[in-house]
């Protein structure tokens, strides 16, 4: 794999309207596969991504107006589906999963009083979990091979952050199966293990998904965000200052690429060997540019 480091210069800036559709239909025939280093100017703020490789489709929660979109090769960005409304200060969108189904299941934060988790089904209509403590703050969430949903929240007592990772049912279960974290954000099920990303802690840690609990500090880094799984068994995730971080399995971590915003959702494309990023603008004072990056990762 060839390290990408900072600035990545000579991207190209595309403005991409978001057509609406609702139905997931077969993606393009032999489209022209985009591998970058390519910005895509995107109306919405993309946070949590997932990447189908089966319909080589990648999708993303739009924070920014509580909705689904979805990018392909050759298509652009379009709608997937709205979400179900949203709390008054906003929907907080973290952490995206696609079940085996086709149901697309988001958290939202909800600022410590309106807190859930969202989802649409395949026939692009969406509904709330019911049930859910609206005090758990939720960010990461991820399916197991045998298609369980883990997420992760945390709430805060007194100013002092409480963080769990719990598993989830749709039905409107949330079962605390890990706990004395931080502010938990990514949580990542790879074969039978479980990693989490504490972005206060500044840690990644790992356990075996039979016995979550037993938690070992994996990776020391600055304010890791989601998380994802990237080339040669390599983890990836964001940090708050610009960069993207690959953590191998030894637990180092190293600048995989730098020069963004402040990288939030993470996708990996493996038979393109390109790397998603949701590109969140963090100083809107000076004007908003959320975006999608590609990057080729080789």
């Amino acid at each position: 794999m060839r390290i990408l480091f900072p600035a990545l210069l000579g991207m190209t800036l595309a403005a991409v309207g978001c057509s609406s559709s609702p139905e997931v239909n077969d993606p393009t025939e032999n489209p022209v596969i985009e591998r970058g280093p390519k910005t895509i100017a995107v109306d919405g703020d993309p946070n949590g991504l997932w990447w189908d490789a089966e319909s080589a489709t990648l999708y993303m929660a739009d924070d920014e107006n509580n909705r689904v979109l979805r990018y392909r090769d050759g298509e652009g960005i379009t709608k997937v589906a709205d979400l179900p409304a949203a709390p008054a200060d906003g929907p907080g969108l973290g952490g995206m999963v696609r079940m085996a189904d086709g149901t697309l299941v988001v958290v939202r934060f909800g600022g410590g009083t309106a807190g859930d988790v969202v989802y649409v089904k395949p026939d692009g209509t969406s509904a709330i979990v019911p049930n859910l403590p609206p005090e758990r703050r939720r960010i990461g969430i991820t399916v197991t091979n045998d298609g369980q949903l883990l997420d992760g929240y945390f709430v805060r007592n007194n100013n002092v952050n409480v963080g769990s990772v719990a598993r989830l049912g749709l039905e409107g279960t949330e079962q605390e199966i890990v706990g004395a974290l931080v502010k938990p954000v990514g949580v990542l099920a790879v074969n039978d293990t479980l990693y989490i990303s504490d972005q206060i802690a500044g840690k990644v840690y790992r356990s075996p998904l039979s016995a979550p609990s037993q938690l070992v500090a994996f990776a020391t880094l600055n304010s890791p965000d989601l998380l994802a799984v990237g080339p040669n068994d390599t983890l990836l995730t964001g940090s708050r200052d610009g960069t993207v971080l690959s953590i191998r399995q030894s637990g180092e971590v190293s600048v995989l690429a730098g020069g963004f915003q402040q990288p939030h959702g993470l996708a990996y494309d493996a038979k393109n060997k390109r790397l998603f990023i949701a590109d969140h603008d963090g100083t809107p004072a000076d004007g908003t540019n959320h975006t999608l990056r590609i990057i080729p990762l080789e």
